[in-house]
């Protein structure tokens, strides 16, 4: 829902859309009008960038509790003023939720610290930090390979030439010992 959301409206959502999108009655969401017209352009929208909201009908009272009691707690962290508020809080978001058979409720992947957007520019910073040391190991691997194979060859060497001296040595033990008997 997010991603589709965001990309018919060439921006990305905000926690306050995203959650009222998902736990309002359709019809009645911030974004329904938006997202069905063919043209992607919010004319509605209020000074932090949400699409305003009228006549939300929620999904059932938890879901308006749990929105109404995090925005009092951002209201009395941060004051009343929205744009002072960060984009989300996850504390806040903790307490307001609650837990349930031992699991938040209402943003799902949104606040989980674990799942991020693909296009999060750390992430892709991360990435090509990876592949660099991926990069850099192979380049290693490749250079270890390369010097156990030597290693292996001089063993392979050695060996013969071991193989050589003994025989020279029985060649030898050999001749003594026809020598000795004559």
């Amino acid at each position: 829902m997010k991603r589709k959301a965001e990309r018919k409206l060439g921006r990305e959502l905000t926690i306050r859309e995203a959650y009222k999108q998902s736990h309002c009655r359709k019809g009645s969401r911030p974004l329904d009008k938006d997202l069905s017209c063919s043209n992607s352009l919010i004319l509605d929208v209020d000074s932090e960038g949400d699409a305003q909201e009228e006549n939300l009908v929620w999904v059932d009272a938890r879901a308006e509790e749990t929105w109404v009691k995090y925005e009092g707690f951002l209201e009395e962290k941060y004051g009343k003023e929205r744009n002072k508020h960060p984009k989300f809080d996850k504390d806040l978001w903790s307490r307001a939720e609650g837990k349930h058979k031992g699991k938040g409720y209402g943003l799902g992947n949104d606040s989980d610290p674990c799942v991020h957007r693909r296009e999060d520019p750390e992430i892709e910073k991360l990435n090509l930090v990876i592949k660099e040391l991926v990069k850099e190991k192979d380049e290693e691997k490749e250079r270890f390979n390369g010097i156990i194979a030597g290693l292996l060859a001089d063993k392979e060497k050695d060996k013969v030439d071991k193989d050589a001296l003994l025989d020279r040595m029985s060649q030898i033990e050999a001749m003594l010992t026809a020598t000795v008997r004559k």
